[in-house]
């Protein structure tokens, strides 16, 4: 059982520099479940966001940093932006170029870096809530035998990207994967301060 979680583990971390030594733990969002309603949320030093999951539908997984949401691991992080560039109020043109860059750079990365060879990249936008979203997908390599294709949902968020990413297992299932990122997408909610998310936590378990 060890041996197949850390290949999991392995298979799952293409969030690449999340999951490398650049971004520490708690950059992950964290699962919050109440009597009620259940969240995914991030604090920031000066900014935070929620996203809202089905009740009985999330959990938290056993690979680290990951959450299930019916059945499907999937993973909130945040990706410092490149700190030349003001990410804030930018035009939607001016979105699409960053986000795109930032794609290109994480599959740079993954490719040089990693020495993993992806194949059959899609991309795709959807604007959610009046939010932008940058959706990719794409299949990896054969010697992944437990992954088979990677789904990711990306967007700005302060000089921040905010990536939600979900590994596919069986290729039949990458339509479920999606289906869930772009819901929790169409649910973020962006808050200009620093969310006490213990404080959140004790509100959502007394209903």
């Amino acid at each position: 059982m060890k041996a197949t979680l850390t290949l999991l583990i392995l298979a799952c971390c293409f969030t690449i520099r999340a999951q490398q030594s650049t971004i520490p733990d708690n950059e992950h969002a964290r699962l919050l479940i109440g009597k009620k309603r259940c969240l995914i949320a991030y604090a920031g030093n000066d900014h935070s966001f929620t996203l809202e999951t089905p009740l009985h539908s999330a959990k938290p997984s056993d690979v680290p940093g990951f959450i299930t949401i019916d059945k499907q691991i999937v993973q909130a992080t945040v990706v410092p932006g490149d700190k030349n560039i003001d990410l804030t109020g930018m035009t939607p043109a001016r979105e699409k170029d960053v986000l795109q860059k930032y794609m290109n750079y994480e599959l740079d990365y993954y490719r040089k870096k990693l020495k993993q060879h992806y194949s059959h990249l899609q991309t795709e936008w959807l604007t959610l809530s009046g939010k932008l979203f940058l959706v990719w997908y794409f299949d990896m390599p054969p010697t992944y035998k437990l992954v088979s294709r990677q789904v990711y949902v990306s967007t700005l968020f302060g000089n921040e990207v905010m990536d939600l990413n979900a590994p596919v297992f069986k290729t039949d299932d990458w339509g479920k994967a999606r289906g869930i990122l772009v819901r929790l997408a169409g649910t973020m909610k962006t808050f200009n301060k620093r969310l006490d998310l213990d404080d959140l936590g004790k509100k959502l378990n007394k209903g």
